[in-house]
């Protein structure tokens, strides 16, 4: 009992449930969306929630990632807060102004009967949230994270329930942004003027200038394969490739506890012990593998039924795409202390060159996996991705030295 209290006290449980409160609360959204939206409808949400990633993956980069190897060496730490936080507010007036300008051309037509006024809602609230949640948890503040995100499950249990999408969006943003409140509460607390948002602003700059560009390769490189599989398979097909990859959000828990939470620890462990820092990060790869392996060969094995779990029978056809999916996320964790390594290292000019060689091939061979393969191309062409980046990544490690085994 004494050691069960002890586990439970841990920040390293409290944030594995939190991931998991996350990744759950985001996976059964998708699998109820899934079922209740017509195909056509699930598939354009899927395209948005591609879209908005993009909008994520921009501001990380600009904001979140640098802070996350910075905030061990800042000493005024309530102005380095506060300046983060003008800042993202800043970046969350580009995106409405995006929308209501593609508005007269695409949003609200036949072709995309979406509201712009529900799009602005739910990527506002979305990206304030996901802001608080990674700004907090890279400071240890893991019980508000876990209060944010209980809140917004409660929130979404008890609103949700339209079929509508439009309505869809507006109860899942105003449920993000009502979530966000323990956020603004601890920013009005540590509060400071600050003064030295020049500097700050200058680290930024010169960390997420390649960390910009691998926001958008990488981004491009990951979904590249899936939005042009809506252009050449059908918005249905890639509807279905969604679904299966949130299914796989179940595996992503660990993998996003890793980039939000473990990520800077290990990079402060780097800064003090570059041998001790090898080593925790030889062991939380040891456990994640046997974690990993189960759980893939589960879903390996009873594809078909966990699809049509998943979406129901009008998905009944695509259990072949979990197969691929599975074998995709080997290669996806495989890489992933490398892609740790690269990171504590802050080799972003690195990071960025391997996801455009990533990029680059899938340019060169959309078109024959897609129109010869389907889907089947379309996860391929994500595995040759992956496999692409871990050989260039480990290869570049390996000219500076860094070895993680031998």
């Amino acid at each position: 009992m004494h050691t069960l209290k002890a586990l439970i006290a841990k920040d390293s449980f409290i944030v594995l449930v939190d991931q998991v409160i996350s990744s759950g609360t985001n996976f059964c959204l998708t699998l109820m969306l899934a079922q209740k939206l017509d195909i056509k409808s699930f598939g354009l949400y899927s395209s948005i929630v591609l879209l908005l990633y993009l909008a994520v993956s921009i501001m990380n980069a600009l904001v979140i990632q640098p802070f996350q190897v910075m905030v061990v060496k800042i000493e005024k730490k309530k102005q380095y807060i506060t300046a983060l936080f003008l800042g993202i507010v800043l970046l969350l007036f580009i995106p409405p102004v995006l929308m209501v300008i593609l508005s007269h051309y695409f949003i609200e037509t036949s072709l995309f009967p979406v509201s712009t006024g529900a799009l602005i809602c739910f990527v506002t609230g979305f990206l304030i949230n996901d802001f608080f949640r990674k700004l907090l948890l890279g400071l240890s503040r893991i019980k508000t994270v876990l209060t944010m995100d209980i809140l917004f499950l409660v929130l979404v249990v008890l609103v949700l329930n339209k079929v509508n999408l439009s309505q869809v969006l507006i109860i899942i943003g105003l449920s993000n942004l009502i979530a966000t409140l323990p956020g603004f509460l601890f920013m009005m607390n540590n509060y400071e003027k600050p003064l030295l948002w020049r500097l700050y602003a200058a680290a930024h700059l010169k960390q997420g200038k390649w960390l910009f560009s691998v926001a958008v390769v990488q981004w491009s490189s990951s979904n590249f394969f899936i939005l042009i599989a809506g252009v050449y398979l059908g918005i249905e097909a890639l509807g279905a490739l969604r679904l299966v990859q949130s299914f796989f959000g179940i595996i992503n828990i660990g993998l996003q506890t890793i980039e939000n939470y473990f990520l800077p620890k290990i990079a402060l462990l780097y800064h003090h012990n570059v041998t001790v820092a090898k080593e925790y990060l030889l062991r939380l790869t040891f456990v994640g593998a046997i974690i990993f392996g189960l759980l893939t060969l589960i879903f390996f094995i009873f594809s078909n039924q966990i699809i049509v779990l998943a979406g129901g029978q009008k998905y009944q056809h695509y259990g072949y795409v979990i197969k691929m999916v599975a074998v995709l996320y080997f290669f996806i964790f495989l890489g992933y202390p490398i892609r740790i390594a690269v990171r504590i290292l802050m080799l972003n000019k690195i990071f960025f060159m391997g996801y455009l060689f990533s990029f680059s091939t899938s340019l060169v061979t959309f078109h024959f996996l897609l129109k010869y393969s389907g889907l089947y191309g379309a996860v391929t062409g994500l595995i040759i991705n992956q496999i692409i980046m871990i050989l260039y990544w480990k290869y570049q490690l390996h000219k500076k030295q860094f070895q993680l085994w031998k």
